[in-house]
């Protein structure tokens, strides 16, 4: 997509979006803090892994992240090569 066709996606979203979200889903699950043991198996992951961040990749046209003057990074968790990453990270 070209900046234009995301743009107008984007406000054609804009009106309709926020009478859709709502703060619980249909089964109940609400936002809460992790628990110990997930925060600290992610911790332990950024501590080992910050200096593996990579550049995140956004289609041409994006207008939800200001991508070409400030990229985004991440770091895949379920990447083995990463000290404590893989599907066993992400199963616990």
């Amino acid at each position: 997509k070209g900046c234009n066709a995301a743009e107008a996606d984007r406000l054609e979203m804009s009106p309709k979006q926020p009478q859709s979200m709502v703060n619980y889903t249909s089964t109940g699950f609400k936002k809460i803090k992790a628990p110990p043991k997930l925060w600290e198996l992610l911790s332990t992951f950024w501590d080992e892994n910050e200096d593996e961040q990579e550049i995140e990749e956004w289609f041409v046209g994006n207008v939800y992240t200001n991508n070409w003057a400030a990229p985004s990074y991440y770091i895949g968790v379920e990447d083995e090569e990463l000290e404590g990453g893989g599907p066993d990270l992400r199963n616990e």
